[in-house]
């Protein structure tokens, strides 16, 4: 049984060996050219954002007694992420 293992597990890598090959014959160019692409790409993009902390879940604060709730926080903030231009969007 072990010998069966073993070849299995060596198909197994000259497979993998194989595909591995096949991806760096077929995309190795294209990942090559990317440097270049970038440097010639006379735009840039900057993303900003900001995100926004959850209130505590009190079901887990209440189950353990050496752990005090922390309070809210006093300032009201959106929920979730504030993208560049949804405010012209709406």
């Amino acid at each position: 049984m072990t010998a069966f293992a073993a070849c299995l597990f060596a198909l197994a890598a000259l497979a993998s060996t194989g595909m591995i090959i096949a991806s760096w014959r077929k995309y190795g160019p294209g990942a090559r050219a990317l440097r270049a692409q970038w440097k010639a790409c006379p735009e840039t993009l900057t993303l900003c954002w900001t995100s926004t902390e959850r209130l505590p879940d009190l079901g887990a604060a209440t189950v353990r007694k050496d752990r005090a709730v922390r309070p809210a926080r006093q300032t009201a903030q959106p929920q979730g992420l504030a993208w560049p231009g949804m405010a012209l969007a709406a």
